[in-house]
């Protein structure tokens, strides 16, 4: 599933603006085969583990909400021609299925390490950040106010 996971990234990772046709028939398709392999674990843990065991394991929630994001996903993107197709933005869930790559984390525990300081001092980092973000706006508020419509490119 670790291999699955990988292509899954690196097949997401070749979408692009201007990309072709076919290019883009290609990468739906395998989008949609890795969808259905995503499916087939969930529903095979589901049924091994029953419910209560799911439930128990923190990642199994992160791939349940990507199997249910890629589910939605495939409902509203199904039919080119339905009205739904025009929700064209609802492929911004495809990006979470590359956060399925922090399962990857559990089996190393040096970067299980990392994260977990990175998520502690996450905490420290928000007032720090709301600050930078305060600052940004009060410059760019008086950027507008001193140079608004001098400069003409």
């Amino acid at each position: 599933m670790t291999l699955c996971v990988l292509l899954n990234t690196i097949v997401l990772a070749l979408d692009h603006y201007g990309i072709s046709e076919e290019m883009e028939e290609v990468l739906t398709d395998m989008n949609l085969a890795f969808t259905i392999i995503f499916i087939i674990e969930m529903s095979l843990k589901l049924i091994g583990l029953t419910p209560i065991g799911y439930c128990k394991d923190a990642m199994n929630y992160l791939d349940g909400a990507v199997v249910i994001f890629s589910l939605i996903e495939l409902i509203f993107l199904s039919g080119s021609n339905s009205a739904l197709s025009a929700f064209r933005v609802i492929r911004i869930f495809r990006t979470f299925r590359v956060m399925r790559v922090a399962r990857l984390f559990r089996y190393l525990s040096s970067m299980a390490k990392i994260m977990s300081v990175i998520g502690r001092s996450l905490s420290n980092f928000i007032y720090l950040a709301l600050l930078l973000l305060l600052f940004i706006l009060i410059f760019a508020l008086l950027g507008m106010q001193i140079f608004g419509g001098k400069f003409n490119f």
